[in-house]
């Protein structure tokens, strides 16, 4: 049965998109559980190699897509070159696999918790479920989730409480240069700069251009949002110390 093309955007939080954000998740976890016993790290590396390669080759295949159902090869160029946030925090995963990139791990562990995640949760998408587009753009934002999930779990990456303030300057960087990208292409609207998204997200609750400075304020929040489980498991494990500490003396 063909896929439906949805005006506006697919149904949210049916049986298809419960699974995909399931999946965000569930992919890295199960990882973690069948690498934790192997003590080598080579087969750590190898997993995050291939896991970065299988990544690359479908977000290759995805703008193939785009490009094959864009109406022209300007209306590609307008809306669907791979420099969003989301494709920008994608990289920046691949990147922190393959080379253990901190700046790298630190922006795609930021933005994906901010940016991806809403994005999965409200997906801007028209093709439905079990079209490849359906699944091209699920697999391209939970690679997101995919990525920061292995680095953190299985390669035991983490960020600092100074990584919101790098990812931060990082995402400002990002947005002045998809700014020029944008004037520069004329009619493109790469980080939503120009036009709020279709998608039903409570992010964009005031009009344009407001919505970009308190999007910007946000992002700080959400950020030190991410950050607060590592914050807790600091003085967690500090606790603990000062107790065995306490036993000892």
């Amino acid at each position: 049965m063909p896929a439906v093309l949805f005006i506006g955007h697919i149904p949210y939080f049916d049986a298809p998109h419960l699974v995909a954000i399931a999946s965000a998740p569930l992919v890295p976890i199960l990882l973690w559980l069948v690498l934790k016993s192997h003590e080598e790290n080579k087969w750590k590396d190898r997993f995050a190699y291939i896991l970065a390669g299988l990544l690359f080759l479908h977000e290759i295949a995805y703008r193939v897509f785009h490009y094959s159902t864009s109406e022209s090869t300007t209306d590609f160029f307008h809306h669907s070159l791979p420099i969003n946030i989301c494709p920008l925090a994608l990289f920046a995963g691949m990147i922190a696999l393959c080379r253990r990139s901190q700046l790298a791990f630190e922006i795609a562990y930021f933005w994906g918790f901010a940016a991806t995640l809403n994005s999965i949760l409200t997906p801007d998408i028209t093709w439905a479920f079990p079209s490849f587009g359906f699944f091209g753009y699920f697999i391209s934002h939970c690679g997101v989730i995919w990525s920061i999930l292995y680095a953190t779990l299985v390669l035991k990456m983490r960020p600092e409480w100074k990584s919101i303030w790098r990812a931060f300057g990082a995402l400002n960087v990002a947005v002045i240069i998809l700014a020029a990208i944008n004037i520069a292409l004329g009619g493109a609207n790469y980080a939503f700069l120009l036009e709020a998204p279709e998608a039903d997200t409570p992010f964009f609750f005031v009009p344009w251009p407001w919505y970009i400075p308190v999007l910007g304020v946000l992002s700080v929040g959400m950020f030190a949002l991410a950050y607060l489980p590592f914050h807790f498991m600091d003085r967690w494990k500090a606790g603990k110390a000062a107790d065995h500490a306490t036993e000892d003396a």
